[in-house]
C-alpha cells in the first residue's frame, strides 16, 4: 500500500501523521489542563467558602464582644458597633449561601445555620440590648445585667449551637477539599501520563515515518544507481528493480526501458554493420579480381538489400563479360583461320573462288553472331547502369535510416538530460523540505523559550503553580525532542541529496556514453557516404563502357555491311585481289590486337 503512493503523497503522509499525533496530545493535554484548573478552581472555591465561615464566625464573636461592652459599660457607641456587627451577619450568610449554590447539602445547612443566627440575634441580642437601654445610667446596671439568664449561661446552648453548625459545615468543606486535593492530584498523574506515553509514541511515529520515508526514496536511487553504473561499466544488460509505484518508479521503468532500446539498437547495428561489411568485403574481392583480368571469381552475397541487388546484377554482369569474350577468343580464332584462307586464296584465286564465297558467308555469320553479343554486352551494360543507380539509391536511403537512427539517439540524449532534470527537481523538493525542517525547528526552539517562561511564571506563583510548572517542564522536553528529530530527518535529507547528486553524475556519465555512441553512428554513415560515392563514381565508368560498347555495336554493323559487299565482290575476285589482299592483312593485324586484348582476361573453362 505504501509503495502505491508517490513521494508528495508519502511526504505529506508522514509529517501529517506526525502533525496529528502532536495535535492530539496538544489537545489532551490541554483538556486535562482545563480538568486540572477545574479543580484547582473547586479548591479555591473551598477555601472561598472555609474563609466564609470564619468571616460569619468573626462577625458573631465581634456582635458579642460589642454587646458584652455594652452590657457592662451602657456607653451608646459600644451600642453602634454591636448594631453595625449585626448588620454585617446577613451579608455573611448571604456571601455563604451565594457560595454553596451548587452544593444542596451545604445550602440547606446554612439556610438553617441563618434561622438559628435570626432566632439568637432576636431572642438574646436583641433582647439584652433592650433591656440595657432601659437600664441607662442607673447604679447597680451592670450587675443587674449580668446576673440575668442570658448572661448567665442560659443563651450559650443557642450561640453553642451556631457554632456546632459551622464547625461541621467547616468540617465538609475541609472533607470536600481533601477528595478535590486527591482528584487534583490524580488528574496531574493522569496529565503526566498522557505527555509522557503521547511524547513516547511521537518519538516513535516519527521514527518510524522517517525510516519509511527514507526507505522509500533512498532504496530505488541506491538501485537505480547501481543498475547506471552497471552500464556505465560496459554491462548492456544491467536492469534496475522496480521497488515502487511512485514516481522514482517510473523513473526505474522508464530507464530500464531506455536500456533496453539503446541494447537491441547497438546489437541490431552491429549485425546490420557486420553483415555490410561482409559482403562489401566480398563485393570488393569480386571485383579487385576482374579489375586485374581475373574474370574467373563468384560473387556469393545474397539478399534482397541494395548490397544483395548489386551482387546479383554485377554476378550477371560478370557472366554475360565471360560469355561475351569466350565468344571474342573464338571469333579471334575464326578470324585467323579465315583470313589464312583467304591469304591462301589469294594465290589461288581461280581455284579458290568458291571456296572464297564460302569463306565470305562464314565470315558473315561470324560477323552477324559478333554484332549481336555485341548488342546482348550493350542490353548487360544498361542493366548494370541501372543496377549501379539502385545501389545508389538504396545507398542513399540507408545513410538516410542511419541520419533517423542519429536523431533517435538525440531523442535518447534529450531523454537522459530530461531524467537529469527530474533528478534536480528530486533534490530541490529536498531542499524545500529541508526549509520546512528549520521551520519546525524554529518552532521547537521558540516552545522552549515559552516552556522555560511558564515555569518562572510558575515558580512565582508557588504552590498554585506547581503543577503548571511540571506541564511547563514536560512540554520543553517535548520541544528538545522534536528538534532532536528534526536534526535527524534533516541529515537523512542531507544523506538522500548526496544519493541524488550521484545519480546526476551517473545519468551524465551516460548521456556522455550516449554521446559517444552517436559520433560512432555519424562515423558509420560517414563510411557509407564514402561508399555510395564510390558507387557514384561507377556510373560515369559504366556509361564510358556503355558507350563504348555502343561503338563496337556501330562496328559490328559496319563489318557486316563491309562483308556483305566482299560477297558481293567475290563475283569480281579478279578485279578486286589486290583489295582483297589488303583487307585480308588488315584483318590479320585486327585479329591479332583483338586475341592480345583479349588474353589479358582469365575466364573459366
Amino acid at each position: 500500500m505504501f509503495k502505491d503512493l508517490s513521494i508528495k503523497r508519502k511526504l505529506y503522509l508522514g509529517f501529517g501523521a506526525i502533525l496529528a499525533i502532536i495535535l492530539a496530545l496538544l489537545i489532551i493535554a490541554y483538556n486535562r489542563f482545563n480538568s486540572l484548573s477545574e479543580a484547582n478552581q473547586w479548591d479555591r472555591h473551598t477555601m472561598d467558602v472555609i474563609q466564609a465561615i470564619d468571616g460569619l464566625r468573626n462577625d458573631l464573636l465581634q456582635v458579642q464582644v460589642e454587646a458584652r461592652g455594652y452590657y457592662l459599660t451602657g456607653n451608646t457607641t459600644r451600642l453602634e458597633r454591636t448594631r453595625k456587627e449585626q448588620r454585617d451577619i446577613p451579608e455573611s450568610i448571604q456571601t455563604l449561601q451565594k457560595l454553596t449554590r451548587d452544593n444542596p447539602e451545604q445550602a440547606t445547612r446554612f439556610s438553617k445555620l441563618e434561622a438559628m443566627i435570626n432566632a439568637w440575634s432576636k431572642d438574646v441580642i436583641e433582647s439584652q440590648l433592650v433591656m440595657r437601654e432601659q437600664m441607662g445610667d442607673k447604679p447597680g446596671a451592670a450587675d443587674a445585667m449580668g446576673r440575668t439568664p442570658q448572661l448567665a449561661g442560659t443563651s450559650n446552648s443557642a450561640i453553642g449551637e451556631i457554632y456546632k453548625f459551622m464547625n461541621d459545615a467547616t468540617t465538609e468543606e475541609h472533607r470536600l477539599l481533601g477528595v478535590r486535593s486527591a482528584a487534583s492530584a490524580s488528574l496531574q498523574e493522569s496529565m503526566r501520563l498522557v505527555i509522557t506515553v503521547g511524547g513516547m509514541a511521537c518519538v516513535l511515529l516519527g521514527a518510524l515515518v522517517a525510516w519509511l520515508l527514507v526507505a522509500s526514496l533512498t532504496n530505488p536511487l541506491s538501485n537505480l544507481t547501481s543498475a547506471v553504473g552497471r552500464i556505465a561499466r560496459g554491462d548492456q544488460g544491467a536492469r534496475a528493480e522496480v521497488l515502487a509505484n511512485d514516481e522514482l518508479g517510473k523513473v526505474t521503468e522508464e530507464f530500464n526501458r531506455m536500456a533496453q532500446s539503446i541494447e537491441d539498437s547497438q546489437a541490431k547495428e552491429k549485425a546490420v554493420g557486420d553483415e555490410l561489411r561482409a559482403k562489401v568485403d566480398a563485393l570488393l574481392g569480386v571485383v579487385s579480381k576482374a579489375a586485374s583480368g581475373d574474370l574467373t571469381g563468384t560473387i556469393e552475397v545474397t539478399g534482397t538489400d541494395a548490397i544483395g541487388q548489386l551482387a546479383q546484377g554485377l554476378d550477371r554482369m560478370f557472366e554475360n563479360l565471360r560469355a561475351l569474350l569466350n565468344n571474342v577468343q573464338k571469333a579471334g580464332i575464326q578470324v585467323t583461320t579465315s583470313a589464312t584462307e583467304i591469304a591462301a586464296s589469294a594465290k589461288q584465286q581461280e581455284a579458290t573462288g568458291i571456296e572464297q564465297a564460302q569463306t565470305s558467308v562464314e565470315i558473315l555469320s561470324t560477323t552477324k553472331e559478333i554484332s549481336a553479343n555485341a548488342s546482348q554486352l550493350l542490353k548487360t551494360m544498361e542493366e548494370a547502369t541501372a543496377v549501379a543507380d539502385y545501389t545508389t539509391t538504396a545507398t542513399a536511403d540507408a545513410q538516410g535510416n542511419l541520419r533517423r537512427m542519429d536523431s533517435t539517439m538525440q531523442h535518447m540524449v534529450s531523454a537522459t538530460d530530461s531524467i537529469n532534470a527530474k533528478l534536480a527537481a528530486l533534490s530541490e523538493k529536498a531542499s524545500n523540505i529541508n526549509s520546512v525542517l528549520i521551520t519546525i525547528t524554529k518552532v521547537a526552539d521558540q516552545t522552549n523559550i515559552l516552556s522555560l517562561n511558564a515555569a518562572i511564571e510558575a515558580e512565582k506563583a508557588g504552590e498554585a503553580g506547581r503543577g503548571f510548572s511540571v506541564v511547563a517542564t514536560e512540554i520543553r522536553r517535548l520541544a528538545d525532542q522534536t528538534s532532536v528529530s528534526t536534526w535527524d530527518i534533516e541529515q537523512m535529507l542531507k544523506e538522500m541529496q548526496s544519493a541524488v547528486s550521484a545519480s546526476v553524475m551517473g545519468m551524465d556519465k551516460f548521456s556522455e556514453e550516449i554521446r559517444r555512441s552517436v559520433g560512432e553512428v555519424r562515423q558509420v554513415t560517414d563510411q557509407l557516404s564514402g561508399v555510395m560515392d564510390q558507387v557514384q563514381k561507377l556510373a560515369p565508368q559504366f556509361d564510358a563502357v556503355l558507350q563504348g560498347m555502343q561503338s563496337q555495336a556501330v562496328g559490328a554493323e559496319q563489318i557486316s555491311a563491309t562483308m556483305m559487299q566482299l560477297n558481293d565482290a567475290t563475283q569480281q575476285t579478279v578485279e578486286s585481289l589486290k583489295a582483297t589482299s589488303e583487307a585480308v592483312h588488315q584483318l590479320q593485324y585486327a585479329a591479332g590486337d583483338l586475341q592480345t586484348s583479349v588474353a589479358n582476361f582469365a575466364v573459366a573453362v
